[in-house]
C-alpha cells in the first residue's frame, strides 16, 4: 500500500471514529445507555471453537433473543412499511461499546477477552474435548450486560459438510439489482422476505445424514454486514432451514482498506479456514452467479479437489447472457477436472443431481420438488 493510500485510510479511520462517538452520545441522550451483548453463532471443533459478539448500546441491559425464531419459534408480528423502514436503519445506527471488558463462560474456565474499536468480540477458545452439537457459551459484559451464545460444535466423525452463501442463494434480495436490493434490504419485513423456492427443503435434506454417519454442519457465508446478524437468524428459523453459523462482515473502513473486504477474500479465506479446522469434512458449495460465487468455489475445487463433494451455482433472476455462458463453461471444466459442479434454475435440479452422487436420500427429492411446487 502506498503512502498516500495509508494516510487517506487513517483519515477515514478518524472519521469513523468522530462519527461513531458521535452517534454513542446522541443514543445517550435519547435513552440507550446500557451496554447490551448482541451474540452470533458461533462454531468449531470439540477442542477448539470460535466466539463472536458486539458491545453496543440499548435501552435495557439484555438483548431481545431471536434465538426462539431461529428454533421454529412463533414470527414476529407484521410491521407497517414506516416501522419497518425505521427498523431497517436501527440496524445500521448502533452505538458500539469500544474497548470494554467481556467475559466468555466456558466449559474449562472464564476467558476476559476486549471488544475492538467496533466493539466487536470474536475470540478463538481453547476447550476440553466437548461433545458435538450445540455448546451454550454464557457472555456478560460492562454494567450487567449478558447474553449467551450457542456455538455449533462439529463432530470429528462427520464426512460432509454445506457451505452456502446467503443472498439469491437462500432469500431473495436483489444484490446485483441496486434498487431492488434497497428496496427489500430496507422495506421488506423479515416475515415477508422470500426465500428461493425448495430451498429449506433441499438444505435440510443436505445435512440429514445416512443412519451410521453423525449430524452434517452447515455454514452461511455472506458480504452482508453483521448488522443484519439477528434479521437473516430470524430468517433461516422461520423459513424452515438448518441452523447454522453466519459467516458475516463488517462494513467501512480498516486498517486494510477503504471498505469491506471484497467477496473474493471473504469467502475464500472462510472456506479455507473451514476445511482447515475440519480436516475431516467434504463440503457442498452452494451459490449463485451474481456475484463471484462460481469463481470463488471453483478456485476451491481446483486447489483441492479431494475436500469438494460437489459446487451448486443458482442461476440469478434476469442474469446476463454472457454471465450464464460463463457460468456454464466454468461447471464443465470443474467437472471435467473432477469435481462435480452445476449451473441451476431451481432447488430441484440440486436434489436430484445431489442425490445420484449419493449426497442426500432419493426420497428427498420428491419433498423438495412438493416445496417447490407451493
Amino acid at each position: 500500500m502506498t503512502d498516500s493510500g495509508k494516510l487517506i485510510i487513517a483519515a477515514a479511520l478518524r472519521v469513523e471514529d468522530a462519527v461513531e462517538s458521535a452517534v454513542r452520545a446522541v443514543a445517550r441522550l435519547r435513552g440507550r445507555r446500557h451496554p447490551v451483548i448482541i451474540p452470533f453463532i458461533g462454531h468449531g471443533t470439540t477442542r477448539r471453537a470460535r466466539v463472536g459478539a458486539r458491545l453496543v448500546l440499548g435501552r435495557e441491559a439484555v438483548a431481545p433473543s431471536v434465538l426462539e425464531a431461529a428454533e421454529g419459534g412463533d414470527a414476529p408480528t407484521p410491521q407497517s412499511r414506516r416501522a419497518v423502514l425505521r427498523a431497517s436503519i436501527a440496524r445500521f445506527l448502533t452505538a458500539e461499546v469500544p474497548d470494554a471488558e467481556v467475559t466468555l463462560h466456558l466449559p474449562g474456565g472464564d476467558v476476559v477477552v476486549r471488544t475492538d474499536r467496533d466493539g466487536y468480540v470474536d475470540h478463538e477458545v481453547e476447550l476440553p474435548d466437548v461433545d458435538p452439537g450445540w455448546l451454550e457459551v454464557g457472555l456478560t459484559g460492562p454494567a450487567g450486560a449478558g447474553a449467551t451464545a450457542r456455538v455449533l460444535i462439529t463432530d470429528p466423525e462427520a464426512r460432509i459438510g454445506l457451505v452456502s452463501d446467503v443472498d439469491d442463494t437462500i432469500v431473495h434480495t436483489g444484490l446485483t439489482r441496486g434498487l431492488e436490493f434497497l428496496r427489500v434490504t430496507l422495506l421488506t419485513d423479515v416475515s415477508e422476505r422470500t426465500p428461493l423456492p425448495g430451498a429449506a427443503a433441499l438444505y435440510r435434506a443436505l445435512v440429514t445424514p445416512p443412519a451410521d454417519e453423525p449430524a452434517r454442519p452447515v455454514f452461511y457465508v455472506s458480504t452482508s454486514p453483521w448488522n443484519l446478524h439477528e434479521m437473516l437468524l430470524q430468517f433461516v428459523g422461520l423459513r424452515g432451514f438448518p441452523l447454522g453459523p453466519l459467516l458475516l462482515t463488517d462494513w467501512g473502513p480498516s486498517h486494510t482498506g477503504l471498505f469491506r473486504i471484497g467477496a473474493q477474500a471473504h469467502k475464500l479465506g472462510l472456506v479455507r479456514r473451514l476445511l482447515d479446522e475440519h480436516p475431516h469434512l467434504r463440503l457442498i458449495l452452494i451459490g449463485d452467479s451474481g456475484q463471484e460465487d462460481p469463481e470463488i468455489y471453483a478456485t476451491i475445487a481446483r486447489a483441492i479437489p479431494q475436500r469438494v463433494a460437489a459446487v451448486y451455482i443458482r442461476r440469478t433472476t434476469g442474469a446476463d447472457p454472457v454471465r450464464i455462458r460463463q457460468v456454464d463453461t466454468l461447471a464443465a471444466e470443474i467437472t471435467a477436472a473432477g469435481v462435480p459442479m452445476l449451473a441451476v434454475d431451481d432447488s430441484a435440479q440440486i436434489a436430484a443431481h445431489a442425490a445420484a452422487l449419493g449426497l442426500l436420500d432419493e426420497d428427498a427429492v420428491a419433498t423438495v420438488r412438493a416445496e417447490l411446487a407451493h
